[in-house]
């Protein structure tokens, strides 16, 4: 089932901290394009997020905006106690103590005076796996939420698609019905007109048989007919396909065109031309609705 290249996907959550709100719109395009719109002190999810989207999508220009706002009750910055660092210069100071003899013990002071011992920090910012496990979330849910978009009007693109490959073949069969009397037709037509300009004289049959057999062979679209048949084919198995199969209908489309371009100039008759119309219309907006599809 293919699935379309455009859609809309919105999703938002929040921890203790903070609420995240992802929203993530896409449109047609030749490849994969991935845009990640985030608040400047949060650009360093930019690459995890790229990176989640293209487990998504495989075609299209996918553009992503994260907001992140602290929650109001969480606001108030907090004092954060770098364990490691303090540490340190604990062990140092009591190696110090030992070596030189010195009397006394470390005290809150002395700690206070530890440079990035402590330092005030918005509420959850310290946290980055948190908040990076909070976005990623969000961005998820919402492509999820977006490519259920895409996978509907995929669905309503192929049954339109189809719709119109069945007139296609109907189209073609009336083409083909009428391309097998094209012959007599013709010799038909010829002998009448040589009859008025002969005037009552014999006509040759010979040389009329030589003349309807040449223009058989130059009007003859039965190639064309059968190549035409076999892209139709092609194209209905390949929207029953799962993943990308918006290029190989653009390429089966094209071969259509084609063949019923040759059809029209091989064969000069009213009838096959008002299908080729209506065939070439049909086309056109198959064409149309493909490059609407991943």
């Amino acid at each position: 089932m293919p699935f379309s290249m455009t859609g809309y996907g919105r999703y938002s959550t929040e921890d203790a901290f903070y609420k995240a709100e992802v929203e993530i719109r896409s449109l047609n395009h030749r490849f994969l394009d991935i845009s990640v719109r985030l608040p400047s002190k949060y650009l360093w999810l930019e690459v995890e997020c790229t990176q989640v989207l293209k487990e998504f999508f495989q075609r299209g220009k996918v553009e992503a905006r994260v907001q992140l706002a602290p929650k109001p009750e969480a606001a108030a910055p907090k004092v954060v106690l770098m364990e490691d660092l303090v540490r340190q210069y604990l062990d140092r100071l009591n190696e110090a103590k030992k070596r030189f003899r010195l009397a006394g013990r470390p005290r809150i002071e002395h700690l206070l005076m530890i440079p990035g011992g402590f330092f005030l920090a918005e509420s959850g910012e310290d946290d980055e796996k948190a908040l990076g496990d909070l976005v990623l979330t969000a961005v998820k849910e919402a492509a999820r939420r977006l490519l259920a978009m895409r996978e509907k009007e995929g669905a309503a693109l192929a049954s339109d698609l189809a719709h119109r490959v069945q007139i296609l073949q109907e189209r073609i069969d009336e083409v083909q019905a009428v391309a097998g009397d094209l012959p007599a037709l013709y010799r038909e037509k010829l002998t009448g007109r040589l009859q008025e300009l002969a005037n009552g004289a014999v006509i040759d049959e010979n040389r009329l048989a030589t003349e309807v057999v040449y223009y058989a062979e130059r009007a003859d679209i039965t190639e064309e007919i059968t190549r035409f048949k076999s892209h139709l084919q092609q194209f209905s198995a390949t929207l029953s396909l799962a993943g990308p199969i918006g290029r190989k209908l653009d390429f089966l489309s094209q071969e259509l065109l084609r063949e019923v371009n040759t059809i029209a100039s091989k064969a000069s008759d009213l009838s096959i031309s008002r299908q080729v119309v209506d065939i070439k219309t049909e086309i056109d907006k198959i064409k149309e609705q493909v490059q609407n599809i991943e």
